[in-house]
């Protein structure tokens, strides 16, 4: 007859084997459902597993074209879907179109998402929305940049009444000859010289700017030019501080620089 001890050793030994099944059980239920989701999921071109991370899931999508987009997004397929077709027919040369589609088993949490083309890279993190991940700003959406690198910008702006609407002249400063920039990429609509030069510019989405104060004009800077905030458009006079103002209107309205700049990023 076995003793006491035996039998409590035994007893202790089946309660531990219990609890190691059940542990290991819980803790390998998330893989295996990451694993049966990537089973159940072909369009899903690659998938990593990482279940030594929160145990995550990468799902990774790949659009040669428009034709591949899904008609009719299910499940986490909207949250991503909807964007990407828009990139695909807004920006057609950023196809081919990858998706990263980061998540949490079990409750298939979305931790991130990201978008890439050729040049445009976008994420999403959990309840966010779209952001350019190259500079920060909303997406879809303009992202203005400052015309003068390094400049110095007075928060003061003139304002001249012209029928009953207020037309903010943004002035920014720095040394003279300094490059200056298109706030957004365009089209120049025309060039203008009194004692200095302006150029009147459409940006798209109904939003134009008329920069003015420069000293010199750029090879770029001619009516039905395209350009883009990488090309200067021209440089500031020759002194030892030179000031440009840039009026932006949006939908027949002028914008204050500090309004229009933020928030494409807040």
């Amino acid at each position: 007859m076995p003793s006491l001890r035996t039998l409590l050793l035994t007893l202790f030994l089946a309660v531990f084997a219990l609890f190691a099944v059940t542990f290991f059980a819980k803790e390998s239920k998330p893989v295996q459902d990451a694993q049966s989701y990537a089973e159940q999921n072909p369009n899903c071109n690659e998938i990593k597993i990482h279940s030594n991370k929160n145990d995550m899931v990468e799902c990774f999508l790949h659009f040669e074209s428009n034709f591949d987009f899904p008609a009719n997004p299910q499940g986490a397929d909207t949250l991503y879907i909807p964007m990407v077709k828009f990139i695909g027919d807004r920006f057609p040369n950023e196809l081919p179109i990858r998706v990263r589609h980061i998540f949490s088993f079990p409750g298939k949490t979305a931790d991130s998402i990201g978008i890439s083309g050729t040049s445009i890279e976008i994420t999403r993190d959990k309840n966010s929305g779209w952001r350019n991940r190259k500079n920060g700003c909303k997406f879809p959406g303009p992202c203005p940049v400052i015309p003068l690198k390094g400049s110095a910008i007075p928060q003061e702006f003139a304002r001249e009444f012209n029928n009953a609407e207020q037309i903010f002249r943004n002035r920014f400063s720095a040394i003279g000859k300094a490059p200056v920039n298109a706030i957004l990429p365009g089209k120049i609509l025309s060039v203008e010289q009194d004692s200095l030069f302006s150029i009147t510019i459409y940006h798209g989405e109904n939003i134009y700017s008329k920069t003015s104060g420069l000293g010199k004009l750029s090879d770029y800077a001619y009516a039905g030019g395209i350009v883009s905030t990488d090309l200067a458009l021209g440089f500031l006079p020759p002194r030892d501080t030179a000031f440009i103002s840039v009026e932006i209107t949006r939908n027949g309205k002028y914008e204050a620089w500090d309004k229009f700049y933020s928030e494409s990023r807040d």
